[in-house]
């Protein structure tokens, strides 16, 4: 398995990509549990197989306009900063292998864009571009607390 694989997926019509490596499996979307007194993107917990992982939205995340959840999305199962949670996102669209000549890191991207959690701009063709996620920065350290905190809650 080579270190550029990246996991490509749509949220709100964009493409972002996830190293492979940082993904355990992927699930059909399936019923939530709530947790009350949560962050907005914390969506809550699901039970997967005896372990109960807590989810959340990318799109609530990256304060993307939100949308009903259908049987078309799909929760991501991912180790995040030595965590395993689930990322809801819209689709998962391809695998790819990314080249380092095709990788662009954040240092070029304009000044304003919150490029924390990036690690940079994958192009496939012309035409294509993926962003790059970052997952061990992509939640705060309040907000991995918090996740630290629904667990937490639950077990």
């Amino acid at each position: 398995m080579s270190e550029n694989q990246y996991v490509v997926f749509a949220l709100n019509e964009q493409t972002y990509g996830i190293e492979i490596n940082k993904i355990k499996e992927v699930l059909s979307y399936r019923n939530i549990t709530p947790i009350p007194h949560v962050q907005e993107f914390v969506k809550g917990i699901i039970n997967l197989r005896g372990v109960i992982l807590p989810v959340f939205d990318l799109r609530e995340k990256f304060r993307l306009p939100s949308v009903e959840y259908t049987m078309f999305h799909v929760i991501i199962v991912v180790e995040l900063s030595d965590r395993i949670m689930g990322v809801i996102v819209d689709e998962i669209t391809d695998v790819l292998e990314i080249q380092p000549d095709d990788f662009q890191t954040t240092e070029y991207m304009p000044p304003g864009l919150q490029k924390e959690f990036l690690k940079g701009v994958g192009k496939k063709g012309d035409d294509m571009m993926i962003i790059l996620l970052d997952m061990d920065r992509l939640l705060s350290p309040e907000e991995l607390e918090l996740m630290d905190a629904v667990e937490d809650t639950t077990a």
